[in-house]
């Protein structure tokens, strides 16, 4: 740590009062709820939980439960460091400080990375409800016109954004509670006309049984699975623009964990008592083919459309994230200051125009491989959003010794059974991505997954002599 100038100091201090143009302090309980909820909720239960169910049959459901406890775990873990630190870099922040920028540079550009998957994957997803409407218009053309709408969006204030995407949010929550009592009421035969089963319970044991694919065939669901429960890190990164971390941040995770895990089991139990495992599709939402064996009128159209707004919502907590990541990464010193400026409503401009920018290589593989674009994108995004999993977790496990040494009335709320939950969420990620390759279809995107994790450490290791020496002495 040196002295600085003074003319070193005034620039120093300039630079400080530039780029901490205070983002909005604006978003409640029930906002960051919603807003947890649509980034948690996208084209991972809505589209990728018919991959699952296709490899793993019945035993799907058993996964999705262990899904839901390692989910909860996780998110338990990032708001425990959230409240006791709410930082716009969120788990970025308190990684720079116990393992180092090295850590934090390739954390960050993977989470970046990973949640412009995130948004490709829920643009083709989108682009592919649409498609079915109107099946004469070619994908890209939707996920050009859906990209644009979710980047305008982004540009208006955090409460406007808070609202809108509260809204789209709101809209998904309820369409799937509604998808779950019509499904029950169908497969139990209350409706008239329906095509399910005599027995609830015939799918789960009809079709080659439980398990109709070997373990063999079943694990490699499970990165799939994970994924459908990514999109956890929004409540980290939205922690800093909270009225009130300590009071808005624990009954917003009571109530997506509980409302994720009653919603992703309920329908995942009554899709498959209403549809065998061998019909699943990679082109069709199985909540349509569900619906369809309702013969409820209309349902699958309006089931269609409440699933387009779904993962618009979900691309939408993307960018917002996204942005605020490469935020934190130009304040950490490793990207371009230009990226960590904010504009007159407190929004990083900069940083939604870089992101937005690399969702053209969507539109551009909708061009070329519109039959499989949506079956790569979500194997490579799960892959990566696993990655941050991996890193929220490890983080934890050293950030927790940290406040308690230093800031021990920070820890006002805690993940239980530390560090043994923490280390148990981490086994089952890394078991996860070491199976997947395993399911048919997914070795490509599991090796763009491994490869933008590899180029992210390759580039830390080029541009870290040049970092460190550029990089700002603490204060």
């Amino acid at each position: 740590m040196g002295i600085k100038t003074p003319s070193a100091h005034s620039k120093h201090r300039k630079h400080n009062a530039v780029k901490h143009r205070s983002f909005q302090r604006d978003l409640t309980s029930g906002t960051l709820t919603l807003l947890t909820l649509g980034g948690i909720m996208g084209s991972g239960l809505f589209m990728a939980s018919g991959l699952a169910i296709g490899h793993a049959g019945p035993m799907a459901l058993g996964l999705f439960a262990v899904g839901a406890l390692a989910m909860y775990l996780e998110i338990t873990a990032l708001a425990e460091m959230s409240i006791a630190t709410p930082a716009p870099g969120s788990f970025l922040v308190y990684m720079e400080k116990v393992l180092g920028p090295g850590w934090t540079f390739v954390s960050g550009w993977i989470f970046w990375f990973s949640s412009v998957l995130t948004m490709s994957s829920e643009v083709t997803a989108a682009a592919l409800f649409t498609r079915l409407w109107f099946p004469g218009i070619s994908l890209w053309i939707w996920s050009l016109a859906y990209s644009v709408l979710i980047v305008a969006i982004n540009f208006i204030s955090v409460r406007g954004f808070g609202t809108v995407e509260g809204v789209m949010a709101g809209v998904k929550t309820i369409a799937v509670l509604a998808f779950i009592g019509a499904a029950a009421l169908s497969l139990w035969h209350v409706i008239p006309g329906s095509t399910a089963p005599r027995s609830p319970l015939y799918n789960y044991t009809a079709h080659g049984g439980l398990i109709p694919h070997g373990w063999y065939g079943a694990l490699p669901a499970m990165l799939l699975i994970l994924f459908s429960y990514a999109g956890t890190g929004v409540i980290g990164l939205a922690a800093a623009e909270a009225k009130s971390p300590k009071s808005t941040i624990p009954p917003a995770i009571r109530n997506t964990v509980g409302l994720v895990t009653v919603m992703y089991l309920g329908a995942i139990f009554l899709i498959i008592g209403l549809v065998p495992a061998t019909r699943m599709s990679s082109h069709v939402s199985p909540f349509i083919l569900a619906l369809r064996a309702t013969h409820i009128p209309y349902a699958g159209f309006l089931m269609n459309l409440v699933l387009l707004f779904a993962v618009l919502s979900t691309m939408n907590a993307a960018l917002y994230s996204n942005v605020r990541v490469l935020y934190g990464l130009a304040h950490a010193g490793q990207a371009p200051r230009s990226l960590g400026k904010l504009n007159k409503k407190g929004l990083p401009a900069n940083a939604i125009w870089m992101s937005s920018g690399l969702l053209a290589l969507t539109i551009v593989l909708a061009y070329f491989l519109p039959a499989k674009a949506y079956a790569y994108l979500v194997t490579a995004t799960g892959f990566q959003a696993m990655f941050i999993w991996l890193m929220v977790l490890l983080t934890h496990l050293y950030y927790r010794p940290y406040l308690e040494k230093h800031h021990p009335d920070k820890l006002s709320y805690k993940l239980w059974g530390f560090p043994y939950t923490s280390i148990f969420v981490m086994a089952l990620v890394v078991a996860a991505l070491l199976v997947s390759p395993l399911a048919k279809g997914e070795l490509y995107g599991a090796a763009v997954g491994f490869g933008g994790i590899m180029m992210a450490w390759i580039a830390w290791m080029v541009l870290r002599p040049h970092m460190l020496k550029k990089s700002p002495s603490p204060s």
